[in-house]
């Protein structure tokens, strides 16, 4: 049996989107519950979980989705998690001896503490997540991978909240996170655990390991420096804010970013595991087809309500948000533009993955981070943290389009299909943005509305109809993903 794109994108994105929801709407107690600083310092905490969960595997869990034979991919993942325990061993051993020998005050010990342990759990857990997420993709199994999201997300929002009538507030959130680490993984771990236990076992010999090792050796050569570059660019911009503003800047900034990028999340999730299955079976031109038109109606759904969001941004934030977080709405607008982009084409990097061009991706971040950062290191010195963060919206929006051309390049997809998106997509910002400022004239939000809802189906409709967007659904609607079995 097999089920189209559509079909299974919209199940593992309806519960994908239910988490986001969940996330979203708690914001406003989130606001009351915890302070910008102290939410600061645990996005501190989440970008030291990424980047250390890169060398905790070195990215071969990425490499699961690959191999054709089941006892490869179960060696690829018993390699990852004996590099996974070792690190994160380390973590709680060194987080250990500074608890025993560090002369720093009590309160300040019982940070390094949560923040230690607390690393070293969702290093582990974080891993076996991984490995687990790639092998439901190696399975089409899309709807344990949306519920498992559906899970971290609800259970973030819930153990976070909990722990903060318990404990302090940056250990609620530390600890809140690796419960709903831990859960997501035993969501995913349930149903897959019996299929791929034999082939792990029967693979997980020295030799094998150090078979797979050899054969995949591109993932750690080149996509732990994509991912390093990526983790780390995003928290030396933070770091930059808060140097000159403090952590309540951070906070500020983090919490936009997490809302103008919660529908990338989204995205990502429900289109990356299922253009990964196809891509790595599928021809380069039938690929490409399908990127660009996965690319181009994202964009065109997403454009008004992105604008729409980005125009009416610092009323919202005022009215749903503590006094304390006032002044995140113009972070928001500022990272809109981005978040825009990315949300249509996130999922690419599967492409490199797919067709062995890890090194372009890797180029392409590595370039990326050095100029951004080296460009915002400047302007903090300058200018005022807003204009810092439309800096770096700016150039992020250059980027990706960057990334989006250069996908096409290196992995020889149709340049046509290219070109007919970004035209595509130039047009229907031009339409949401001229229509979107004249709706924001009208007096009240609740008008506005529905006049931003016809905004969005008369784009997506002039799409359908005179764009070729009918065309692209169809062939959406005929891209088949094989089901297990």
């Amino acid at each position: 049996m097999a089920s189209s794109v559509v079909s299974r994108a919209a199940g593992l994105g309806a519960l994908t989107a239910a988490g986001q929801l969940v996330v979203v709407g708690s914001l406003p107690i989130y606001s009351h519950v915890f302070d910008p600083g102290t939410y600061g310092e645990y996005l501190i905490f989440v970008g030291a979980v990424a980047v250390v969960g890169v060398f905790a595997g070195v990215r071969y869990d990425s490499a699961i989705v690959l191999p054709r034979d089941a006892r490869a991919a179960g060696a690829l993942f018993a390699l990852v998690m004996l590099i996974a325990l070792s690190v994160a061993t380390l973590i709680a051993g060194a987080t250990l001896l500074a608890q025993a020998f560090a002369w720093a005050p009590d309160g300040r010990m019982r940070l390094e503490r949560h923040f230690g342990y607390g690393l070293a759990a969702a290093t582990a857990i974080g891993a076996l997540q991984r490995c687990l997420s790639s092998w439901c993709i190696r399975d089409s199994r899309f709807f344990l991978l949306g519920l498992g999201l559906f899970m971290l997300s609800l259970v973030t929002v819930l153990a976070q909240l909990s722990f903060a009538r318990v404990m302090g507030q940056l250990p609620a959130l530390i600890w809140g996170y690796v419960c709903a680490l831990g859960f997501q993984t035993a969501c995913l771990a349930m149903p897959t655990w019996r299929h791929f236990r034999p082939g792990w076992i029967g693979a997980a010999s020295f030799r094998g390991l150090r078979i797979v090792a050899r054969k995949y050796r591109r993932f750690p050569t080149y996509m732990v420096g994509y991912a390093l570059a990526s983790s780390v660019r995003d928290r030396l911009i933070q770091i930059m804010l808060g140097i000159g503003a403090g952590a309540e800047v951070v906070g500020r900034f983090g919490l936009a970013y997490r809302v103008v990028f919660a529908p990338n999340s989204l995205i990502y999730s429900a289109v990356s595991p299922i253009f990964f299955a196809i891509a790595s079976r599928g021809s380069r031109d039938a690929v490409g087809r399908l990127a660009a038109g996965l690319v181009e109606a994202t964009f065109v759904v997403m454009v008004v309500p992105y604008v729409a969001f980005a125009i009416e941004a610092p009323a919202l934030t005022d009215g749903l948000l503590a006094d304390k977080w006032h002044g995140t709405g113009p972070y928001l607008q500022a990272l809109a533009g981005p978040g825009l982009l990315l949300a249509a084409t996130c999922w690419l990097d599967r492409a490199f993955d797919s067709f062995r061009r890890q090194n372009v991706a890797f180029a392409l971040e590595a370039s990326f981070t050095s100029l951004s950062v080296v460009l915002i290191a400047g302007l903090s010195r300058l200018v005022g943290a807003v204009t810092v963060a439309w800096a770096y919206g700016t150039l992020a929006i250059i980027y990706y389009w960057t990334y989006f051309l250069m996908t096409f390049i290196a992995c020889k997809f149709p340049l046509t299909d290219f070109r007919r998106a970004c035209m595509t997509g130039l047009l229907a910002l031009a339409a949401a943005l001229s229509l979107g400022a004249a709706a924001h004239q009208l007096p009240g939000l609740l008008l506005r509305l529905p006049v931003y809802a016809a905004l969005m189906a008369t784009v997506i409709l002039w799409w359908i109809g005179f764009r070729g967007g009918a065309g692209i659904l169809r062939l959406l609607m005929r891209s088949r993903v094989d089901a297990p079995g």
